[in-house]
């Protein structure tokens, strides 16, 4: 009897371990994952090249957003709901909306007519972010600060043109000259919003090789400039420099803790939720999110201009956390259902949002015989 028992406790262990182990596999084997919500800081560079307009470091700062918004990791957002805006709302401008032209309607109507027309119960004036809370959908999740702090351009192991951190600007004294390298090293970090604290920090780089037979320049006929920056494959190194910062850096954040993927809830409903951020994220209708209330702890009035946050505590329960399910994806909101009410408790708005699972990819049709 007792062998019975152990068998049948080490039968139900193993299909728990099985279980969990494929519901994980099944969660990698989507190969989505979500973005954050970011902004970029700043992207710095020497002034060298510099000329008739050009700044090396405003160039580098516009690839910058592009490399973000080609790639899985981050959303550079810059629009966000703001709760005096919303405040202000009223149910006789809502229904005025239909009236006004586009250019006309506020973000903050629009928003309103959206969650209005998700939750029809919707009271116009309690859709109000909540004051202790509010500052939170204002802010991304990290900062990205970005610098450039070497380039060398060579030509059989000599420099020809470059700068760093160490060594003064090297301009090319000759009208003509050749190159058959080029490098740039970079460096990026990721910065906490609130405590402005560097959370997660990398080195990277980049380097073009392909050039053939050597690159002749002619400075008589090409200048420093924007002309130079493309002609000489600059801004391929430069591209290619901040795609590996940013792979880089993304992975560095996936590793440590409390820097994992999250959001926040804009309107609360009894069984119905609006979350911010949606199909720009990567969210899709299906998705299931775990949400949590929190209380903050704050130096000086709650969100508050010049006050500081020094905490925050998951004060519901954290191994029975809300499920709520994307039921509309759509662009800087989702609608999402609530899968699990509860009698006493209610989800607040500006409560944390993280992910549980991904929804489950459609089975591929099955092959006639």
């Amino acid at each position: 009897m007792k062998h019975s028992t152990a068998l049948k406790a080490i039968l139900v262990l193993g299909s728990a371990i099985f279980t969990m182990s494929s519901t994980k596999c099944q969660q990698q084997d989507t190969g989505r994952q979500l973005k954050k919500n970011v902004r970029i800081g700043d992207v710095s560079a020497s002034n060298f090249l510099d000329n008739s307009g050009f700044s090396f470091s405003d160039t580098a700062r516009s690839q910058f957003s592009g490399v973000l918004f080609e790639r899985n990791d981050f959303y550079e957002r810059n629009i966000y709901p703001v709760p005096e805006d919303l405040a202000g709302v009223t149910d006789q401008q809502y229904y005025n909306v239909q009236k006004l032209s586009s250019t006309q309607v506020s973000p903050a109507l629009k928003a309103v007519a959206q969650i209005k027309a998700w939750i029809p119960t919707a009271k116009t004036q309690n859709i109000l972010l909540n004051r202790e809370s509010s500052c939170f959908m204002t802010r991304p999740q990290n900062f990205l600060y970005g610098k450039i702090n070497a380039l060398e351009a060579s030509s059989g192991g000599s420099l020809q043109f470059g700068f760093s951190e160490t060594v003064a600007p090297v301009i090319p004294v000759s009208a003509k000259f050749k190159m058959d390298s080029m490098r740039m090293d970079l460096s990026f970090k990721a910065v906490d919003p609130w405590t402005q604290e560097t959370v997660a920090a990398v080195n990277s780089s980049a380097k073009k090789t392909d050039y053939s037979v050597g690159f002749g320049i002619d400075l008589g006929i090409i200048h420093i400039g924007p002309e130079f920056y493309k002609t000489t494959g600059m801004a391929e190194v430069t591209l290619k420099g901040l795609q590996n910062g940013v792979s880089d850096l993304a992975a560095k954040l996936l590793s440590l803790p409390n820097q994992e993927w999250s959001t926040r809830i804009i309107y609360s409903g009894d069984t119905q939720v609006v979350i911010l951020g949606g199909a720009e994220l990567g969210l899709k209708t299906g998705d299931r999110l775990k949400v949590y209330n929190e209380t903050h702890t704050w130096i000086g009035q709650p969100c508050g201009d010049s006050s500081t946050l020094t905490g925050s505590v998951i004060v519901s329960d954290k191994s029975d956390p809300w499920i709520v399910e994307i039921q509309d994806a759509g662009t800087l909101m989702s609608s999402a259902k609530v899968l699990n009410p509860k009698e006493n408790d209610s989800i607040e708005s500006g409560a944390l949002v993280r992910l549980d699972s991904f929804v489950k990819p459609p089975e591929p049709p099955k092959k006639t015989p």
